[in-house]
């Protein structure tokens, strides 16, 4: 029998099981995994290859790693191996090193995230312009960075797994492989702690412009017009809530290690990401193919003041100079989260 198969039980003293769960819960952990990881990427097709879709790529990032960590929690139902015998230690020590690789990779996409969304927001708070060829290597950062510390977490726990075969096995955390290491997962918790710390702190940051710029116009005795579109950004606020909420669960679960509620949590991610960002009105009609767009009304060769039409004053409309009347101080509204031109793409 192959090493993949072989089990670890045979007379070899297993970890303590620290996780109880049922086997109910099993099976809702791997059809949470498993549904987005299968069906869900249907959301992130429609956003990379439809034409009437426009997100940025840190977006698409998100999505690519709840497709990986869908994939590599997994892996035991493709083996036979949720439940029975230990599955092999090759097995075993693949998907251990998978998943420990989740908590910084999910930690630094969101942050990835919630970073384009804070830039763009607060360039048009400054009333400058966002373009992401003026930041190319702050955008390859965001984009490669969480890929990075995934694989030098997966790296470090095959390295550890490797060196003591014995502390990797299935029955300590129940749902799938894990590697007995408490140096390794506070290191790993440590690090994503900060991640998550640091996105919460841009989040706070970007509502707090928001506030700013609707409180400067009631100052002014201004009601702002909401022509910008915040949709995007509040969705973006709300899954880096939840994403949130759901690590540091897992971080508490080192007080109550036994609970099977902060695995089910952080599987519950996927979906959430899908109802949160796959209800958006534009990646609906690029699912619903069939149905033909609605027609959207196009105003050609006039020229809109959008510092006049941020401020929640009627604009005005002229075909060629801007008016100097009426200059103020206030800082424009952000800017519609899909596009400052035709070319450009904002999320």
């Amino acid at each position: 029998m192959s090493a993949l198969n072989d089990s670890v039980d045979n007379g070899e003293v297993l970890p303590v099981n620290i996780v109880r769960g049922t086997h109910g819960q099993l099976v809702l952990f791997l059809v949470l995994n498993m549904w987005p990881s299968h069906f869900g990427l249907l959301v992130l097709l429609a956003v990379v290859l439809s034409r009437r879709v426009k997100r940025h790529a840190t977006f698409v990032n998100l999505c690519v790693t709840f497709e990986i960590i869908g994939i590599s929690s997994s892996l035991l139902v493709y083996a036979g191996r949720t439940t029975g015998p230990e599955p092999g230690r090759m097995l075993c020590l693949l998907q251990a090193s998978l998943l420990y690789g989740m908590p910084p990779l999910t930690s630094m996409a969101a942050l990835s995230l919630v970073l384009q969304m804070f830039f763009m927001i607060k360039a048009a708070y400054d009333g400058v312009e966002y373009l992401d060829r003026d930041h190319i290597i702050r955008v390859w950062l965001m984009l490669v960075g969480p890929y990075i510390v995934f694989f030098t977490a997966v790296i470090i726990t095959a390295v550890v797994g490797a060196a003591n075969p014995f502390r990797v096995s299935r029955n300590r955390r129940f749902f799938y492989c894990s590697v007995d290491s408490d140096n390794l997962t506070n290191t790993l918790t440590i690090f994503s702690a900060v991640v998550l710390f640091t996105a919460c702190i841009f989040m706070v940051w970007t509502v707090v412009l928001l506030y700013r710029r609707i409180m400067l116009a009631k100052k002014h005795g201004l009601r702002p017009r909401w022509t910008v579109d915040l949709n995007f950004p509040v969705r973006i606020l709300l899954f880096g809530v939840y994403v949130i909420i759901a690590l540091s669960l897992s971080l508490l679960s080192i007080k109550a290690p036994s609970s099977p509620a902060p695995d089910l949590v952080i599987a519950l991610a996927a979906t959430v990401l899908i109802l949160i960002f796959g209800t958006q009105a534009d990646i609906l009609h690029a699912l619903c193919f069939w149905k033909s767009p609605k027609p959207r009304e196009v105003l050609e060769g006039i020229d809109v003041d959008l510092k006049s039409e941020f401020r929640g004053a009627k604009p005005e409309m002229r075909p060629t100079e801007q008016s100097t009347d009426h200059q103020h101080d206030e800082k424009p509204l952000p800017v519609p989260p899909y596009e400052f031109d035709s070319k450009s793409q904002v999320y």
